[in-house]
């Protein structure tokens, strides 16, 4: 009889030995991963990669079972100890584990992708888009592209959150807490089928967040300033408006620097296009107001927009992943004339 053998022979013997067959299999130790780990949990760097990597081994080699009924309870003392929050630590293993089944599917799909040794991404900004595409690992892979390349900054995924959020609270999503340390994480039961129907909202979002779309509202530019705020409040929230835009640009003419705040409301549903039409913002609080849909959506959306002739229409194109402008938006005599107190708004959110 081999060792292997002996060692879980012995285990069944009336409890006399605390051995079984995956305590054989263990290649660590409980104690030499805590004195790696220690040093480097609170780095803010690339060494976030290092304490997935030990925190994985320990989950997956249940060394935490020797002393501890669980790998939360082992991880919750450990953060004790080193006077770090647990969340930080599931934080990290969390952004590895998710980047990691990124890059398996790449793999899978003989598509280019960058090593976790090599990857240079805040562990936030990847929970953040696990969270963002729950459900959805396409979307996930677009936006983990877009990430990589400087194209979506920490701020626009910080919005696409907020109003993901806001989108499934909606729609009746519940929170499901996956651990005491993530408030933010909805059921996966609740979610089936949902992100692949309503991916269009996330879609135009995050083309939102980036100015492309206007760029051909304007000529010679040199710099831009662009904000996409979600949620917004006027006036201690007498006026709410889903989506605010507050961009400004500097041209080579004798305008000189301009600034404009923007109402955008986005439909994905096409019920809502038999609903009387509904612009919360008011008119004297902004300069221009669009409505944002997806590309096939165009001819409801048009009708939808009569006897609106200032509100402009902005087109998703889900085959190119990029919004565009149908419809110019127009600044009416009686817009922005109150436009103060949005702008103190602006600054509220932005300090």
């Amino acid at each position: 009889m081999n060792k292997a053998m002996n060692l879980a022979e012995n285990a069944s013997h009336k409890g006399r030995y605390n051995v079984s067959l995956s305590d054989y299999k263990k290649k660590h130790d409980l104690e030499e991963i805590e004195k790696k780990l220690a040093p480097i949990v609170k780095k803010k760097d690339k060494s976030w990669i290092e304490v997935y990597r030990l925190l994985d081994i320990v989950e997956e080699e249940q060394l935490y079972s020797v002393s501890y009924k669980s790998y939360t309870a082992w991880l919750t003392d450990f953060a004790a100890r080193t006077n770090v929050t647990v969340s930080l630590l599931w934080k990290k293993k969390k952004a590895g584990t998710f980047y990691e089944s990124y890059v398996d599917d790449r793999k899978y799909q003989n598509k280019p992708y960058i090593p976790i040794e090599q990857l240079d991404m805040d562990p936030e900004v990847i929970v953040m888009i696990e969270k963002i595409t729950s459900g959805n690992l396409a979307e996930a892979h677009k936006m983990i592209n877009r990430s990589l390349s400087g194209e979506t900054k920490r701020s626009d995924l910080k919005t696409l959150w907020e109003s993901e959020k806001k989108e499934r609270a909606a729609k009746g999503i519940p929170i499901q807490r996956v651990n005491t340390h993530d408030k933010d994480t909805f059921t996966d039961f609740a979610y089936a089928g949902y992100a692949s129907k309503n991916a269009t909202n996330i879609d135009i979002t995050s083309a939102l967040c980036n100015e492309k779309w206007m760029y051909s509202l304007y000529t010679h530019q040199e710099t831009r300033k662009y904000r996409l705020f979600t949620e917004f409040s006027i006036i201690k929230g007498r006026i709410e408006t889903d989506y605010v835009i507050a961009e400004n640009y500097t041209t080579k003419s004798q305008l000189g620097n301009l600034f404009h705040l923007h109402s955008v409301k986005i439909i994905c549903d096409r019920d809502e296009f038999y609903k009387k039409p509904d612009f919360k913002a008011y008119p004297e609080y902004m300069d221009f107001y669009w409505l944002a849909v997806p590309s096939e959506y165009k001819d409801d959306a048009q009708d939808y927009l009569k006897g609106f002739d200032n509100i402009g229409l902005i087109l998703y194109d889900e085959e190119r992943g990029f919004a565009f402008i149908e419809k110019n938006a127009k600044n009416a005599t009686d817009f922005g004339i109150k436009r103060d107190a949005t702008m103190d708004s602006v600054v509220y959110y932005l300090i």
